[in-house]
């Protein structure tokens, strides 16, 4: 196989992708990665922009101290 034809899960999140948010045990949301943006919930507020660069599966804290966990867009969700 070409290796331009392969796809890399351990890519690091960018600006522009389509990305999984798992805000609860029972809660995603696809949500579009713009470096400007934020995303408010009941754990707290969570910048884009600190998304950039990222690892797919990263924890990432709010500034209350909820987390959520950012997931690449796959078959199985």
């Amino acid at each position: 196989m070409d290796s331009s034809m392969k796809i890399s899960f351990n890519r690091c999140i960018r600006d522009g992708d389509l990305i999984i948010v798992n805000e609860r045990r029972d809660t995603m949301k696809a949500i579009k990665v713009c470096e400007n943006s934020v995303l408010q919930n009941c754990v707290g507020v969570f910048k884009h922009s600190d998304w950039i660069g990222k690892p797919f599966g990263s924890i990432i804290f709010s500034n209350k101290g909820g987390f959520v966990y950012l997931l690449a867009l796959t078959l199985e969700l």
